[in-house]
């Protein structure tokens, strides 16, 4: 365990607000926002569809309406009746993606083509949810989920299909992905239980962390990302200073503790991490008996800072590095959007 001192954040600024959402985006709610290969930015945003008949806030359901934006000098709205699925992502020829619970779809505008969907639930033991995709260096896409197993599909849609009975896949049952530099990929396996942990798969070579074998948390882990080191960073937590922070550098899992002070740790599960140049940015999440709290760290490897500047009721959705501005795009759902150069 070691003990790290806080300071001062860097500087920081929230882009003027455009009502109700920045940029001129329509809309009340940002769900995701994305990059694509040329620095151009998307986003997902909704509002409440109150033309819906007997729309009532006291309802147990409660209709929205979505939109699919981009900004590149201006703010274009592509879509003002898209089908709200998974997160947005870009592959490496800049088509964009996103999911669902049961496929995957390339996105043109308001054309919507379904790449990839899995198997009928007749022909699988459990109740299958898609809730993951990724795209890695060779621009092949990976994705899983709930009881799925892992799905790796070409260049050209050719599926190969990783579960356990024809791997060495711990469970089917997979909840993140992440792909490093060196093309590796990082997977969390369950939420809780004995196959709970990470699966690192390296070219021909699988090698899985639990806390059985390992020191790696047993708290349930929720996101990953790598630094600049190699280093792999994993966020839990239970509200908790206890293991929500962890940094594996290929041999040994060593446990963070963020200090605001030399007296103060800060709590609370981390639950989205991110890495630009020389600094780690982690997302934090508090609750208390009246409320939740969000905080944004940032780590230079030497230093911990805490960015005061976001709300504490802003809820972060998503951090994108944009190296092309030198900045990480920090997304809150309820607060707007802000840039923080790196």
């Amino acid at each position: 365990m070691i003990s790290v001192a806080m300071v001062g954040f860097t500087s920081c600024s929230k882009e003027k607000m455009e009502s109700p959402l920045p940029f001129g985006l329509p809309g009340t709610t940002i769900f995701d926002m994305a990059i694509d290969n040329n620095s151009v930015l998307y986003f997902v945003t909704g509002e409440i569809d109150k033309s819906v008949p007997h729309y009532s806030l006291l309802s147990s359901f409660i209709p929205y309406k979505y939109y699919l934006s981009r900004k590149s000098g201006k703010t274009e709205t592509l879509d003002d009746r898209y089908q709200y699925g998974g997160r947005l992502y870009f592959d490496k020829n800049n088509h964009l993606l996103t999911h669902d619970g049961k496929a995957i779809y390339r996105i043109d505008g308001r054309l919507r083509d379904k790449i990839f969907e899995l198997p009928d639930e007749d022909q699988m033991p459990f109740q299958t949810i898609l809730s993951f995709i990724v795209v890695d260096n060779d621009n092949n896409i990976w994705a899983g989920g709930s009881q799925t197993g892992l799905y790796e599909i070409d260049n050209h849609l050719n599926v190969t299909h990783y579960h356990v009975n024809n791997s060495e896949l711990p469970t089917n049952n997979l909840s993140a992905i992440h792909v490093d530099n060196n093309n590796d990929l990082w997977i969390i396996t369950e939420r809780i239980g004995e196959n709970h942990g990470i699966l690192k798969i390296s070219n021909d070579q699988w090698d899985f962390y639990s806390a059985d074998h390992s020191d790696i948390t047993f708290q349930m882990i929720s996101c990953l990302v790598t630094d600049k080191n190699g280093h792999l960073w994993t966020g839990a937590g239970w509200n908790t200073e206890n293991q929500s922070l962890m940094r594996f550098d290929g041999s040994h899992w060593e446990t963070i503790n963020p200090r605001e002070n030399k007296e103060g740790v800060i709590a609370g599960s981390v639950y989205c991490l991110q890495s630009a140049g020389s600094r780690v940015y982690a997302a934090s999440l508090q609750y208390t008996d009246t409320a939740f709290i969000y905080e944004l760290l940032t780590f230079d490897g030497i230093k911990w800072s805490k960015e005061n500047k976001i709300p504490k009721d802003g809820l972060i959705i998503n951090m994108l590095v944009d190296n092309h501005r030198q900045t990480v795009w920090v997304a809150t759902s309820n607060q707007g959007i802000f840039k923080i150069p790196f």
